[in-house]
């Protein structure tokens, strides 16, 4: 493979629920932290809900800090943000269902969540 062969996205822009954006939108990192972080949790016994929570933390964490350290400004708005979105992907997987709905939730939260945090 080359360079320009990579896949480093996939349709994330249709995903029905925060989970599937995820897991979408930076195929790198999705398989880095599935393959580093999620694999070894579940081989030291930790449920797939505790294992995807530990990972999703660190990413907030490492999300705030790429963010605030070159900015010379900690703040805890992206890391709040990210954990928010916790419940969001809940609310779009068990009440919507997912779909339509799923991802009108997906791209508010996008839209409605980077001014927020700013």
């Amino acid at each position: 493979l080359r360079f320009g062969d990579r896949q480093f996205y996939k349709d994330w822009w249709n995903a029905g629920s925060m989970e599937r954006f995820w897991s979408t939108w930076n195929i790198p990192v999705h398989k880095f932290a599935k393959r580093h972080i999620y694999s070894p949790l579940l081989d030291a016994g930790f449920s797939k809900a505790k294992a995807a929570a530990v990972v999703f933390l660190l990413s907030a964490f490492f999300h705030e800090f790429l963010v605030s350290v070159p900015l010379c400004m900690f703040r805890t708005w992206a890391f709040i943000g990210m954990v928010f979105q916790i419940p969001t992907s809940f609310f779009c997987n068990y009440v919507l269902g997912g779909g339509n709905w799923g991802n009108v939730v997906m791209w508010l939260s996008l839209i409605l969540g980077q001014p927020v945090a700013a």
